[in-house]
């Protein structure tokens, strides 16, 4: 009998979900079980590390209990080929893990819109690292509210494609309140495949989106070099929205953004950028404080 493999070519392809199953599931998640499994449903895969950083105190905890709901099928994981050494574990979510979610939300599957071959082959993707990559600032910003006077909202591309796609499509969108600042933004996660007029073309969909909608939000370009953000500054001196630069590696909360049209390259806090009357992005849910 021939045997199936997941992506990590380890462990066989798992059964069917039975009854059984989702009894023993449902008996034994914790409330902070399922807003994981929300979480990486959220946002297609996340890894250990995020996982850890965004729910738990302890890396070694976080790592034992993702083993276990592995185990019960509320995730699924794979880790992706890379050319030296081991990559992270990824983790998506399972269809008995799927099936709970849906019926919270009074959905069947279908309409939930799980289907795990779909889930799976996210680990094949090229897009796969840009969809890390944006997590990862998801990341950063969602665990820094944990223990700082700080709150974020978050919309995903998903999201933001369902209300403005046929205009732009952010990777993301966020509103980021710290005290009494409040910074709406659109997040351009930039890999450096993209030539530079792609992105300028891009800040001209934003500004069309201005158009239509008469909001202005403020354009992030997350960038994976220096010398890309000094190219992109180089070739948009001029932007038709406000919008800023700064390079990965460093906290997005903190003081590593330059806004594009001042040729100083001051940086500021993500907080401050909301200086200057800039008008939040028009998301459901934009004005409230809390979610």
């Amino acid at each position: 009998m021939r045997t199936h493999t997941r992506p990590d070519h380890r462990s066989p392809v798992r059964p069917r979900t039975s009854t059984g199953t989702l009894h023993t599931l449902i008996r034994r998640l914790t409330p902070r079980d399922r807003e994981i499994m929300r979480l990486v449903w959220e946002h297609r895969t996340l890894t250990t590390d995020q996982i850890a950083r965004l729910c738990f105190v302890s890396y070694s905890t976080a790592k034992r209990r993702l083993r276990a709901l592995y185990r019960m099928r509320a995730l699924d994981r794979f880790r992706p080929w890379v050319a030296e050494g081991s990559a992270p574990a990824h983790y998506v979510l399972d269809a008995p893990g799927a099936e709970i979610l849906a019926a919270e939300a009074g959905q069947t599957l279908r309409e939930f819109g799980y289907r795990r071959d779909r889930a799976l082959t996210l680990a094949y993707r090229s897009s796969l690292a840009h969809t890390v990559g944006v997590n990862d600032f998801f990341t950063d910003l969602a665990a820094h509210t944990r223990d700082h006077d700080t709150h974020l909202r978050w919309w995903t591309a998903a999201q933001c494609e369902a209300r403005w796609g046929d205009i732009v499509r952010p990777d993301a969108a966020g509103r980021w309140t710290e005290g009494d600042q409040v910074t709406g933004f659109y997040l351009e996660y930039d890999t450096g495949t993209e030539s530079l007029r792609r992105l300028s073309d891009k800040l001209d969909a934003y500004a069309e989106l201005t158009r239509v909608t008469t909001h202005r939000g403020l354009v992030l370009f997350w960038l994976p070099s220096q010398q890309r953000e000094n190219n992109v500054r180089q070739r948009i001196l001029r932007p038709p929205v406000p919008a800023a630069t700064a390079v990965h590696g460093s906290h997005p909360a903190e003081a590593v953004w330059a806004l594009l049209d001042d040729p100083t390259g001051q940086r500021f806090r993500l907080c401050e950028l909301s200086s200057g009357g800039v008008v939040q992005p028009p998301l459901p849910g934009w004005e409230a404080h809390g979610g």
